[in-house]
């Protein structure tokens, strides 16, 4: 009898993923992702959202915006109000590195706060 390739495919077990390193403190790392566009538009026809969520506290903004190219005003605002409020700065940004996240203004803007 024939090995069947598909067959033997389908029993192979993945290797799980590694540990990832988990945040230790608040702003440590922040999540970041743009999504859109969705079928059904929101209020005043902003398309795409963007979200910011801390890796320690699970505490998550989301913003609505019109176009991707907003994510780097939307990452300013974040920044300016969570780094207010805690009294520390963000350390990491974690992206899906997005088109959204590698405009000349957001790397110009990252590299001067470090």
């Amino acid at each position: 009898m024939p090995i069947c390739e598909h067959c033997l495919a389908g029993k192979t077990i993945r290797l799980p993923f590694g540990k990832a390193k988990r945040g230790s403190s608040p702003l440590q790392f922040i999540h970041s992702d743009i999504c859109g566009p969705m079928n059904v538009r929101a209020r005043h026809e902003r398309n795409y959202f963007i979200t910011f969520i801390d890796d320690f506290t699970r505490f998550g903004h989301v913003y609505l915006i019109s176009h991707k190219s907003e994510a780097l005003d939307c990452f300013i605002r974040y920044t300016n109000l969570v780094e207010n409020k805690l009294s520390t700065k963000i350390k990491a940004l974690r992206t899906d590195r997005g088109r959204g996240y590698l405009s000349e203004q957001f790397k110009t803007f990252v590299m001067k706060r470090v």
